[in-house]
């Protein structure tokens, strides 16, 4: 690295943040810190951005904190200290981010954060441009290019608090494409000229989900835990469970060999690829990227100190290997609210058993009773998911980037909270039944209309298929029209919510959606439908007469069932709201 080129982050504007008032701007590491009560939240280029980020945060946090404590004090009492004192502690930081202060520079001369001194590529002849490796809104597949921010001359050249940024993210999100073999490198990691990074980055395989408070040091303490481990939520964390930049230099000559982090402070920081910035003037104009650290594939160990994402329990797993887990990432098309048990936890229908993330489950002790009810019931908090959909199983490219969040009260995270959760969980499984009751409606009312049932859709031609069958169409559409009155309907829950009252006022709301999208199908329908067509089996074969009035027969009886109201019972009553 140049001598006369420097990017501290401890000290330079790099950190994108919104203040509590709505307006953007940089900041550095430090100020970040110290003006972290007032403001709002991180508004990076890519919400996995800002995961990537708050997790760094969060490493230089706990080893901020970590020589004032002993072995005499107890993990949720840490906790409770740094909450209740409304401010982080910014003391033990300044003192933290002094003493790895060098540690920091983009550009240092003998470890470059979280990059790797030197690096070159071992076959020296002029190399394309790497830069737009490390830039996460360039990882789409280029004749399918979903994020547009960067093009032509933008994937050139970073400004070095860009570069900043999405080098973090880079660590955490990486691709799984091989790259060029760097100097040095072992012959064995070769393979056909390319070295082969075993897998994305730690976190692009996980269902990254994260608390948002009122202000980031609130996001910074929900998301904090002081332990060691998910099996010991007594013990703190482990002293030797550093971040990257305290440990020795990584160097091209140690290889790859699989290894494991400490602790979260070591697994928030890991260097999944080999880096070097390539600055020029005030920019970085390109990068050397290649494989770096692996990770040991164990899915039961990282679960030990993976705290922000929830897991599911493996089908099939052996009676002599235990119950084993796997990380539970979102769907692509479904609202976090229909996931809800990724929060919450338990077992749904055609579903194995999730278990939730760890700082849910930790913020749920710290609202409990037995823990002073540290987290106020009246607060409200937002649960948010971000991460990646890879294009396939090598994850060499990405087809969808998720960022969802759901706004609760603090009181559905308490251990008293229990029964309204269960009422959500039921409400979103009957809820979904219900509309895709809808969707087979919307198929049925083609059928009595004439049109081709949904299996000659499957035995299309691609080219002759359209974007969406009927039924698809429907349930599409009714999710989205169910979806802000749901969250709605979840936000207001609360220690003054009584389950009967609200499972009555959310069905029929459901049930004046559904009704609604319905009579508008009914009405596209045409006077065809009344008449009806013959509805065919599996077959081929005729199996009964469609018409509009026996699709909405159907249609009601899936409604009875699913989304009662009282006035479905046969002793008629007036619904209480």
């Amino acid at each position: 690295m140049s001598q006369n080129v420097s990017f501290n982050l401890v000290d330079e504007p790099w950190i994108c943040v919104r203040d509590l008032g709505g307006a953007t701007r940089e900041v550095s590491l430090l100020e970040l810190f110290e003006q972290a009560s007032s403001i709002k939240c991180l508004a990076n280029d890519l919400p996995t951005q800002d995961f990537a980020i708050l997790r760094v945060l969060l490493a230089v946090l706990q080893r901020a904190i970590s020589p004032t404590l002993d072995d005499d004090d107890v993990p949720a009492e840490v906790w409770g200290r740094l909450w209740r004192a409304h401010e982080l502690p910014i003391d033990q930081i300044h003192k933290y981010l002094d003493e790895w202060h060098r540690r920091f520079d983009l550009f240092d001369e003998e470890q470059p954060f979280m990059q790797v001194v030197g690096l070159r590529w071992k076959d020296s002849e002029k190399k394309e441009n790497n830069l737009y490796r490390i830039i996460g809104d360039s990882w789409s597949r280029e004749d399918k290019r979903l994020f547009l921010q960067r093009a032509g001359s933008g994937l050139a050249r970073l400004t070095f608090a860009e570069a900043a940024r999405w080098l973090v993210h880079l660590q955490a999100f990486a691709l799984g494409i091989p790259g060029q073999p760097v100097l040095g490198e072992k012959a064995e990691s070769i393979k056909g000229g390319k070295v082969y990074p075993g897998g994305p980055g730690p976190d692009g395989l996980l269902g990254c989900m994260y608390l948002e408070g009122d202000s980031l040091a609130d996001t910074l303490l929900l998301n904090f835990l002081p332990t060691a481990s998910r099996s010991d939520e007594d013990c703190l964390f482990l002293e030797d469970d550093k971040p990257c930049w305290e440990v020795n230099p990584l160097l091209v000559s140690d290889g790859h060999e699989e290894s494991f982090p400490r602790g979260r402070a070591e697994l928030f920081t890991w260097q999944s690829r080999w880096v070097r910035l390539i600055p020029c003037e005030r920019n970085v104009i390109d990068a050397i990227v290649s494989a770096g650290r692996k990770m040991e594939k164990s899915n039961q160990r990282l679960r030990q100190i993976e705290s922000m994402t929830a897991w599911k329990e493996r089908v099939g797993a052996s009676r002599t290997s235990g119950i084993e887990f796997l990380p539970r990432k979102h769907e692509r098309d479904q609202a976090m609210w229909r996931g809800i048990i990724s929060i919450f936890g338990g077992t749904a229908e055609q579903e194995s058993r999730i278990v939730p993330p760890e700082v849910i489950s930790w913020v749920k002790r710290m609202s409990g009773r037995s823990s002073g009810s540290l987290l106020r019931w009246s607060d409200y908090v937002n649960v948010r998911a971000v991460g990646f959909e890879y294009v396939d199983a090598k994850c060499g490219a990405v087809t969808v980037v998720f960022d969802d969040k759901v706004e609760l009260s603090a009181y559905l995270l308490s251990d008293k909270g229990e029964d309204l959760v269960n009422l959500a969980k039921e409400l979103v499984t009957s809820t979904s039944k219900a509309v895709f009751a809808l969707g087979c409606f919307a198929a049925n009312l083609r059928i009595a209309s004439g049109g081709s049932a949904e299996r000659e859709y499957q035995k299309a031609k691609p080219d002759e298929k359209p974007k969406e069958t009927a039924k698809e169409k429907a349930i599409a559409r009714a999710f989205f029209e169910i979806d802000s009155p749901f969250r709605q309907w979840l936000a207001a829950l609360n220690e003054t919510s009584n389950a009967g009252v609200e499972r009555r006022r959310w069905r029929r709301t459901a049930r004046v959606i559904i009704k609604a999208h319905a009579d508008v199908l009914l009405r596209e329908a045409g006077p065809e439908a009344i008449v009806g067509a013959p509805a065919q089996n599996e077959k081929g074969e005729t199996a009964d007469w469609m018409t509009a009035s026996k699709a909405e027969a159907k249609l009601n009886a899936a409604l009875k069932k699913y989304l009662p109201l009282e006035e479905d019972e046969p002793n008629d009553k007036e619904v209480q709201t």
